[in-house]
């Protein structure tokens, strides 16, 4: 069975900025959720920690090594209980801020950590109607590019196109790079160029890609792209 990973796209359009064990964990536990019911709660009416295993996050992610997959997955939590989550209007102007989790537990010996999302986040992850976007996790399995995640998703939102036209101070801004590579050129050799060509072979995506320019100045992105039916990916 596929496990399947589902977000709304405000969320995918929020901005924020975390390492790749750190968007695993959190696409570990979202792969958990139903994503068209109530996010699951105690008996006390707190939100339920989701769990994750060491050897489910090994398995999930293609990390051969376990002793390497527990150090990932508890230098994941360490970080991510300090990471939060930027949300903006149509304007580009932020109206909102708020933390991914609440808490954090180790179980050390047991290996597995347990995250408790926080009630913000829930409504992003849960009760999702409409304007959402869904994929399966092992699509992204072998990617080991946070900014390369990050684009896949922003490209799933418009899998039945195929086609992205993003400005580029919006890209710079949801990837928190705003403040970072005022050259168009560092960010394309940095960033976008191999974050695409990882998507290439390690997710299956046939992409191409454009800088759009206005008076000579770049000020937008153009991708288009596909998902490859032939590509291998990773048994379940």
């Amino acid at each position: 069975m596929d496990v399947t990973v589902t977000k709304s796209n405000d969320l995918i359009r929020a901005s924020y900025s975390l390492t790749v064990n750190e968007q695993r964990l959190v696409l570990a536990c979202i792969a958990q959720l139903d994503p068209r019911k109530p996010i699951p709660k105690t008996r006390d009416g707190d939100i339920k920690p989701m769990r994750v295993t060491v050897s489910d996050f090994a398995e999930s992610f293609d990390i051969s090594d376990r002793s390497t997959a527990y150090t990932a997955l508890q230098d994941a939590a360490d970080r991510l209980y300090e990471r939060d989550v930027k949300t903006y209007d149509e304007h580009g102007r932020r109206y909102g801020r708020f933390r991914w989790v609440q808490a954090i537990e180790y179980h050390q010996g047991k290996g597995y950590v347990e995250l408790t999302f926080t009630q913000r986040v829930a409504p992003y992850i849960t009760l999702l109607h409409r304007q959402f976007t869904s994929y399966m996790l092992k699509q992204i399995a072998r990617v080991s590019s946070s900014y390369a995640i990050r684009i896949f998703e922003l490209l799933m939102q418009f899998k039945t196109t195929g086609v992205v036209v993003m400005g580029l101070d919006e890209f710079k801004l949801l990837l928190e790079l705003d403040h970072k590579y005022d050259r168009f050129s560092n960010l394309k050799v940095r960033v976008i160029d191999p974050a695409v060509r990882e998507l290439i072979t390690k997710a299956g995506l046939e992409i191409t890609w454009e800088a759009l320019r206005r008076n000579r100045r770049v000020t937008a992105l153009r991708f288009v792209f596909k998902e490859n039916p032939q590509y291998p990916l990773p048994l379940d």
